[in-house]
């Protein structure tokens, strides 16, 4: 079981997270279970070794506005805490530097534990699925 704490007042749900490939580097990343897939800001994906000219696959996804094509890639890992998913797709996309995050958790990883939400005390728990 994994626990980390939160700001229950927060706007945004933001966690530390750990993404590897070539190199480690630790992101800011919402937690969004509105969205399918894990987006990385493409800065965070080039830091750990990837070449963004050299991605061959793209996939498109949606937000609440309009439609988006973003290249995809493959993690040897994301981590939230101890909480860590090997081999996860994730879409690089440009965020915007003012939104203060690297990217977003999406169900790609959520879905691979039970999660508890308590805003009370504040506390993110995820349990891994087995």
């Amino acid at each position: 079981m994994t626990q980390v704490r939160f700001d229950p007042r927060a706007t945004l749900l933001v966690f530390p997270c750990t993404i590897k490939y070539q190199d480690v580097r630790t992101t800011l990343l919402a937690l969004d279970t509105g969205a399918s897939a894990t987006i990385i800001r493409e800065s965070s994906l080039i830091a750990i070794g990837y070449s963004i000219d050299s991605i061959t696959e793209s996939v498109s996804f949606g937000d609440a506005s309009q439609s988006h094509l973003a290249p995809k890639v493959v993690l040897k890992s994301l981590s939230l805490a101890d909480a860590r998913v090997d081999n996860i797709e994730a879409l690089c996309y440009t965020i915007p530097e003012e939104y203060g995050i690297d990217g977003v958790i999406g169900l790609n990883f959520l879905r691979h534990f039970n999660i508890g939400l308590d805003f009370e005390h504040g506390i993110l728990t995820l349990n891994r699925v087995r």
